[in-house]
Order: C-alpha cells, then structure tokens, then sequence
C-alpha cells in the first residue's frame, strides 16, 4: 500500500552533502519512484538574511522540500528545537503525513520523534552513527581510545548548558535523546555492529531492524582487475582528515613502508579528502620524503572519486573508530576493488578477511603497514580479492534496500498497537545542580531496581509528550518556579522537594510533595517510587487532587487575562 511519507534529515542535497545526506535523497527517491508520496523537512544554515526559524519550500530532484533554518549545531542546542516540533506537526497536518522516517536530526531536534508520534503518524529512524548516547558520536574519548562504558558521559563533557543559563549534567541530554528515539516505532542501522552498540547501551533490541544502506551500483565503474604493467600497487584512502579516521595512523604506516628502500618504486598512496589534520599530515609527507609516494588530492567530486577506482588496487580505510557502514567499502565492493580496513564496528562485516580484503588492529601503524607490504609485496593478491568483491556486487544494490524498507513499512501497522517501553520518566528543575546531582543522575542506574532505568529530563525539554510519561518532578532548589509545581500537580506527578517553608506547606495542605534533606534521601524516594507501583499509584491521586484543589481555591482574578507586557 503507497504511504504519504515525510522524510527528514537535518541537510539535504545540494547542500552541504555528506554520506547521510545522499543516502535519504536516493531512499526518497527511490521510494517515489515506487509509488509512495515522499515530502522532505531539511534543515538548512542560518544567517543573518536567514534567521533561524525560517521555512522555505521548494524543489529538488523533483521532490517537494520544506527548508527550516537551523537555530545552532552546538551539543548544548541541537537536540531539542520546541520550533522545529511546531513546524514538523505543521507540515504533517497539511501534507497529511502517515509515516515520519528521520535520519540526522542534528540541529533539528530529537523532539521530532514523540512530536510525530504524537500527531499520529508512524515513526522510523534511520541511524547513522552513535548520537543517540554518545555526544561526540564517534565513540571516542578526548584521549582517542573507544568508550567502553557508556554511562560515563561526564567523561567527555561534564554539562551541558541550555537557554536560561544553568548548566545541566550531560547525562540528561543524554537520557532525553534516549527516551525520544524509544517513542519511534522502528529504529533502523545499516550495520549489525550498530544495532549491537544501541542494545549495550541501554535500548530494546525489539526497536531495531538492519537494513544496509546499499550502493547504487549503477553509478560505479566495474570490471576486472589485474596487476598493474608499472608493478605499482595503488592505494586509495578516501575519509575526512582528522583523528578518529585514523590519518595519523597511517602517516606512521607510510613512514615504515618508505624505510624499505626496496619497496620505494612499487607502492603509491591516494589521499581523497580535506580536515583539520591537513597541514599536519603535508607536513610529515615532506619532512619525511613521502611525497613521491603519496598524492594529497583534497576533498574530490563523488564523480571523480568513483572515476578513479578503475586504477585502485585496494581501498584503504584506517579508522580508529568504529565505523557503521563505511561508504567507501561498499565503493569497493562494487568496484571489484580489494580491501584494507580496521577490524573494529561495522567494517567487520563488508571486508571478509582474507577473500575480500585485509583486516589490521585500528591505531596499530606497524600492522597496517605490513598488510600494505604484502599487497605490494604479492600484487596478485589484491586482483584475487577484487575479483571476489565483484562476484558479490550485486548483494549490496540499494535497490534491495528499498524492498527492505517497503517491508518496515508495510509491517508498522501492527508495531503501532505495540506500547512505547516503559521507561520512567524523572521531570527536573529548576536551578544551578550541585555536584552531588550530577553524581547521583550519573549513578542512578545502579541503585534504582532492575526494570527500565529511569530518563531525567531537564524541565524546559518537557513538552506534553514528555509529562504523559513522566512519574516524578525533582526539584533540585528550595525555591522552584511555581508553574513548574502546578504543571507536575496536573499531570498527576508527584514532587520531590528538598525540605523548605514552602515545600512543607504544599506537603501539608495537599499531601502530593515528598521532602528529602540530603540527595541520599531523594535516591532513596526515588527508589521507592519506582519499585512499589501502589505507593506511586497513591502520590499520583494526591498530585491529581492537588491540582483540583488548588483550582478550586483559587482567587477569581487567577481566571483573568493580563493585556499588560511582561518582562
């Protein structure tokens, strides 16, 4: 059955266009051409004839694009835009969307998800990297080693600090992103490697189908490969020239392989891309008398990136984090060309070691240049692993992607009657945390029973889809805001306070306050709360009868509206 279907990705084509980005323009495409009604919503770049809010349509690749000026892509801003939400429920009321797929939502806002959810609409999210628990998506530490433990987040950025002033531990960024992709009623990775991380990291393994991203073979050269006439072994490493696609690492590997005078005429290497690393590496290249085997060729048109595979031996990828599902192995593969990656993430399961290519220990130089040798030492090595890519070829064509999709999509009929995981949901304000807070929110899990660990969300993230599920507000000062207390009192959410004149009173008059005097008393509320379902069950009727109460007692001029302006 054709779906009226909106697709979103925080760029789009044609600007600023990266792997994510051509990926949900040729699935929109190609879901069209299907028969399916495809809408776009695409974040674009503000400025100042710009501004951020603005939405623009228009066309491309005939396709209709709603453009949405992005506010910011910093980590403290980009997860949660209350706009974008108003304009995504907008545009699936007047297109009238039945299905939402998102890709990259950076910039745009994760409350995308319940949002569309909300207004009725099936929810897919396609995931390209790690940001659904990892602020800087790669995996990686300050220090360049992978993160093994992903409840450390303060590790790598200790707060985050959203409009208003107060910096908020990072691990409630970290639990809102969590707990909107847990309202999508599928979640797709490209690589079985992600789907796994997601699982280790905290969410159901019933949320996630692998569906390859898969390569449009159409546009690849293809054939077989011999050994070059010359004896030159050519080498091809196309990525972004920063640390995590391990450029360093092979700046040492170069510099092993060019001590071999015996090599010095038979190896030469493509560098395809541009970063902050260039001038670093140009300049170990020279001081180490590389450049006549080396060809530093900057960031190169796909056309003329896939125009040089005909004359590559073995693609190279040097990654020291662990990749979903590179662009450049699958480039391989569909060009017959042999392989050279990491054996770390989603590399693992596109080079098949020894038949498709070679596998080397990411950040090991001495290893990656001794697989270099052998492909330049046996040049017949790298045509037999070619040769095998392309008698595979044809398994990685999108156009099996698609089927996949259409096969998510004619199955979410029955995930929408299946409920969202329960996950309970801690409402938190109002001032500037103390240290303890952020220990206690980063160490919550270990001492709060064995079902669903609860999400803390800070309070100006919580829109109505968040308070449905929320079970508790947490005040972290004696003196909150009092619409705070009222929104919690009506959504039949108890309040955690800490111990005050004001708090004791609103315990005394309505029953629906715990007090705490230290924050070992609110973990021990908490834990309460979320384990004894009668207790909870009982604060929420005395929150609900609050809320009447205080409605009931209220003076007539609470009723009134003010015209005068408000500061």
């Amino acid at each position: 059955m054709p779906h009226n279907i909106l697709l979103v990705s925080n760029f789009f084509p044609p600007h600023t266009v990266g792997g994510a980005e051509i990926v949900a323009y040729r699935q929109a495409k190609a879901l069209a051409a299907r028969g399916h009604r495809v809408t776009i919503l695409a974040g674009a770049a503000s400025s100042p004839t710009n501004p951020a809010g603005r939405l623009d349509f228009d066309t491309y690749g005939g396709l209709p694009v709603y453009r949405l000026s992005m506010r910011s892509l910093d980590p403290d801003l980009n997860f949660y835009w209350s706009a974008a939400g108003r304009r995504l429920r907008a545009i699936i009321a007047t297109e009238q969307i039945d299905v939402v797929h998102l890709h990259n939502v950076t910039g745009l806002g994760a409350n995308l998800i319940p949002a569309a959810r909300d207004c009725g609409a099936s929810v897919i999210v396609t995931l390209h990297d790690h940001w659904g628990f990892c602020l800087r998506q790669t995996k990686l530490r300050p220090d360049g080693t992978v993160c093994r433990n992903f409840e450390e987040c303060t590790r790598c950025h200790s707060a985050v600090q959203p409009p208003g002033g107060v910096a908020v531990p990072t691990r409630l960024r970290r639990d809102y992103i969590a707990w909107c992709l847990g309202q999508a009623h599928k979640l797709i990775t490209p690589s079985r490697y992600l789907a796994g991380a997601y699982v280790e990291a905290g969410f159901p393994t019933e949320l996630f189908d692998v569906v390859s991203n898969g390569i449009d073979l159409g546009s690849v050269p293809h054939g077989g490969k011999q050994p070059s006439a010359d004896g030159v072994t050519r080498f091809l490493c196309s990525a972004y020239l920063g640390e995590h696609k391990g450029l360093l690492v092979l700046a040492e590997a170069l510099k092993l392989l060019a001590k071999d005078q015996g090599l010095a005429a038979r190896w030469h290497v493509t560098i395809a891309g541009d970063g902050h690393l260039r001038g670093r590496i140009d300049d170990i290249l020279e001081a180490n008398r590389l450049l006549g085997n080396v060809t530093m060729a900057g960031r190169l048109p796909r056309e003329e990136l896939l125009a040089a595979l005909p004359t590559t031996d073995v693609t190279l990828l040097a990654s020291v984090w662990p990749e979903n599902e590179p662009v450049s192995m699958l480039e391989a593969i569909a060009s017959g060309t042999a392989q050279l990656a990491t054996r770390i993430g989603g590399n693992v399961e596109l080079v098949e070691e020894g038949r498709s290519g070679l596998l080397v220990e990411p950040g090991d130089a001495a290893d990656l240049a001794a697989a270099m040798r052998r492909y330049i030492e046996a040049p017949a090595l790298a045509a037999e692993h070619g040769a095998y890519n392309l008698e595979r070829r044809e398994q990685f064509d999108e156009a099996r992607t698609i089927d996949r999709l259409e096969s998510v999509l004619a199955g979410l009929d029955r995930r929408k009657t299946l409920g969202v995981r329960p996950e309970p949901v801690v409402v938190c304000g109002t001032g500037w945390p103390a240290l303890e807070v952020a220990q206690l929110v980063d160490h919550a899990y270990k001492h709060l029973g064995d079902g669903p660990s609860p999400r803390f969300v800070w309070r100006e993230w919580a829109d109505a889809t968040v308070w449905r599920e929320a079970r508790l507000l947490w005040l972290w000062d004696a003196h909150p805001e009092e619409w705070l207390v009222n929104q919690a009192l009506r959504h039949g959410v108890p309040v955690l306070a800490p111990a005050s004149r004001w708090a004791e009173g609103l315990a005394r008059h309505y029953g629906a306050v715990i007090l705490y005097g230290t924050y070992l008393e609110a973990l021990a509320a908490m834990r309460a709360l979320f384990a004894l379902p009668g207790l909870r069950d009982e604060f929420a009727w005395r929150a609900r009868a609050a809320s009447v109460a205080a409605t009931a007692l209220a003076q007539k001029w609470a009723f009134g509206l003010n015209s005068e302006a408000v500061n």
